[in-house]
């Protein structure tokens, strides 16, 4: 699965970042990727799961992370250069074993873009490049309610927070899982875009707003400067995310903006299983690679899948589909926030400080937004209600009723938070 197109040209970010809790970090794991191709199984890693109470005892494993979910079980991440899946699932203290799986970015030549639409003036100057927001009613919405009092966890790259459109808006460095450190910077670009969407600041003069201008954003570093990671590091991420909700007595919006190849890996389940039952709402871009919809997004009970729509309603030509498909959201053309100093997202022709991106990996953030939106309105609902009246109010395009491409429609801010129909 491809999870991030920009304007004219599909450049896919994934979901395996290449370290994990207690692992060396992201350059071990690059140096024995090189070459590997999108959903590879990562030669000598492997997500295991361990039975309660139980300790595997394989002889020449080196565990590499410790992953505690609770109920939904405590996985490890395990390197041996020598054993296989079977050799490891015969261990009487294993209750599962899968391949710990590679995904990296693939880019393509950047294309023109559309940008600069006729919108109203705002202090934001490049707010008239942001089409996307009168088109769910964000605008509209804002008289609500901007977002406040609710965090969105961005699960990515990291995010720049020294932008002077996002600083407003971090609760610190947040954490990464390819340093093991306490620092999320953007490494590459990608995640201070999908920050950007969700809650960059508005009426600053600064450059554009968020869907959620006063939501908050926590940072979590999954993805490296090489667009490469892991599975294990991804689901450490949502834990992550998940925890800091109970912690901090806040509403958390987890937004994954990554993805892997159209099937159900059980540390993906097993944390979303996690982090839903602790009151956390995901949501996932679905992929843009025209086919079905990837990991997690797929695992529709707890993932929020959200497809691309073009400023014309129609489904994005990249966007992926299906009937996990939850909502549809603007992926074309979405100008927003990218890093202040020079990342690998630059090399691919992507300018300093903002730029116009397109992908699911736009989309998700924009329903993020509005989830945020809903819940800033109704404190006292759970992550399942918000997400029924974000689904119950979208607009239905399409087939009537909700489809494979659009889900039950295009998200719509103003209807969510007031609680009517769109339809």
């Amino acid at each position: 699965m491809r999870a991030i197109a920009t304007s004219g040209a599909l450049l896919a970010l994934s979901l395996s970042a290449c370290g994990a809790p207690g692992a060396p970090g992201l350059a071990g794991t690059a140096a024995t990727t090189a070459g590997m191709v999108d959903g590879q199984a990562i030669p000598g890693e492997f997500i295991v799961a361990a039975k309660a109470g139980r300790a595997p005892s394989l002889a020449g494993v080196s565990v590499a992370g410790t992953l505690d979910l609770g109920r939904e079980g405590r996985y490890l991440l395990v390197r041996s250069p020598k054993l296989t899946l079977g050799a490891i699932a015969a261990d009487p203290a294993v209750a599962g074993v899968s391949p710990n799986r590679f995904v990296k970015i693939s880019v393509a030549a950047k294309g023109p873009t559309t940008v600069g639409f006729a919108l109203p003036d705002s202090e934001d100057p490049h707010y008239k490049k942001q089409w996307y927001l009168p088109r769910i009613a964000a605008d509209r919405a804002w008289a609500r309610t901007r977002g406040a009092g609710v965090v969105a966890a961005v699960v990515d790259t990291g995010v720049d927070y020294n932008h002077p459109d996002l600083k407003s808006s971090v609760v610190g460095p947040g954490y990464s899982f390819v340093t093991q450190k306490p620092d999320a910077i953007d490494v590459f670009g990608h995640g201070t875009h999908v920050a950007g969407i969700i809650a960059a600041a508005a009426n600053n003069a600064e450059g554009v707003a968020g869907v959620a201008p006063e939501a908050k954003i926590l940072p979590i570093g999954v993805l490296g400067a090489n667009g490469g990671g892991n599975l294990f590091a991804i689901a450490a991420g949502i834990k992550y995310a998940a925890d800091y909700g109970t912690d901090h007595k806040s509403h958390v919006v987890i937004n994954l903006s990554l993805g892997g190849p159209a099937a159900l890996d059980p540390i993906s389940l097993a944390a979303g299983a996690y982090a839903t039952g602790k009151g956390a709402l995901l949501v996932a871009a679905a992929g843009n690679s025209n086919g079905a919809v990837g990991t997690p997004a797929r695992i529709s009970q707890y993932y929020m899948a959200v497809s691309a729509i073009d400023a014309n309603d129609r489904k994005a030509s990249f966007s992926n589909f299906g009937p996990e498909v939850s909502v549809g959201a603007p992926g074309v053309d979405i100008f927003n926030t990218t890093p202040t100093y020079r990342v690998p997202l630059n090399d691919h022709g992507y300018a300093q400080n903002y730029a116009a991106l397109k992908g699911t990996s736009m989309a998700a953030p924009v329903v993020a937004g509005v989830c945020a939106l809903t819940w800033a309105t109704h404190p006292d609902w759970t992550w399942k209600q918000v997400r029924e009246q974000v689904e119950k109010t979208a607009m239905d395009l399409g087939q009537a009723g909700k489809d494979d491409q659009f889900g039950y429609g295009l998200v719509q801010a103003e209807a969510a938070v007031a609680g009517q129909a769109a339809r």
